[in-house]
């Protein structure tokens, strides 16, 4: 959903030159090249391993019109207007968001546009895990709340929010696989847990969701995300 909607924004360009910040393995980038045309992509990432996940991932679907960048945002260096977007995916609870604002505002081109796909505190706490899960949402400080986000786009002055648009999911999952995913850190905010911790608050969200749930192999809840829509102020 947010890709089509990305898509739909940049609707009329017949080609797109943009940067993917804290790109992970690229599985956002793989819908980018589907969905956005003539897309030109630079992929960075602090993680090096994570950048050659992502090259063989998309050299598999048949894209190579991308670059892979090993830095992290305080080594940002992309010129100033020469992109068409940034974007950034469940990644900017990672690095310091005005650093990367300001980075990312000057890097766009007068109508370029930013878009950061992330969650906030309080949709964090509305999950299964923020629900359920103990100490999911007291160890995970990392977020950033909507009115922080606002705050400093206007404390930088060249950058102004377009819209803040909410994604909500319907999800259904087995407690067998959502306790794989705890173990696998599907979310960085398990990597929070010391080991013995970990293990405790495993099986007292195990307890949790066979108390609350009349099926255990049909976990059902609601998960939200936010996609912040920023642009340059006209001159």
């Amino acid at each position: 959903e947010p890709i089509l909607h990305i898509r739909d924004q940049l609707a009329g360009r017949p080609a797109v030159t943009a940067a993917d910040v804290g790109c992970g393995a690229g599985r956002y980038d793989l819908l980018l090249f589907r969905h956005l045309p003539d897309l030109r992509l630079a992929c960075l990432d602090v993680n090096q391993e994570m950048l050659t996940q992502l090259s063989r991932h998309l050299e598999r679907n048949g894209i190579n019109d991308f670059e892979t960048i090993n830095a992290s945002v305080e080594e940002l260096a992309f010129e100033d207007e020469s992109l068409d977007c940034v974007f950034t995916f469940n990644a900017v609870h990672h690095f310091d968001a005005p650093l990367f604002l300001a980075k990312a505002g000057r890097a766009i081109k007068k109508d370029g546009l930013i878009f950061i796909y992330t969650r906030t505190p309080d949709q964090n706490a509305g999950s299964i895990w923020g629900k359920h899960f103990p100490g999911f949402c007291e160890k995970e400080t990392r977020l950033y709340r909507q009115e922080e986000m606002e705050e400093w786009i206007g404390e930088i002055g060249r950058l102004r929010m377009i819209a803040a648009r909410t994604f909500h999911y319907a999800r259904t999952s087995s407690l067998e696989r959502l306790l794989e995913q705890a173990r696998s850190r599907h979310y960085s905010t398990f990597s929070l847990y010391a080991d013995a911790e970990f293990e405790k608050a495993c099986q007292t969200f195990e307890g949790a969701v066979r108390r609350q749930f009349d099926d255990p192999a049909r976990v059902a809840w609601h998960d939200q995300n936010i996609l912040f829509q920023i642009g340059r102020m006209a001159a």
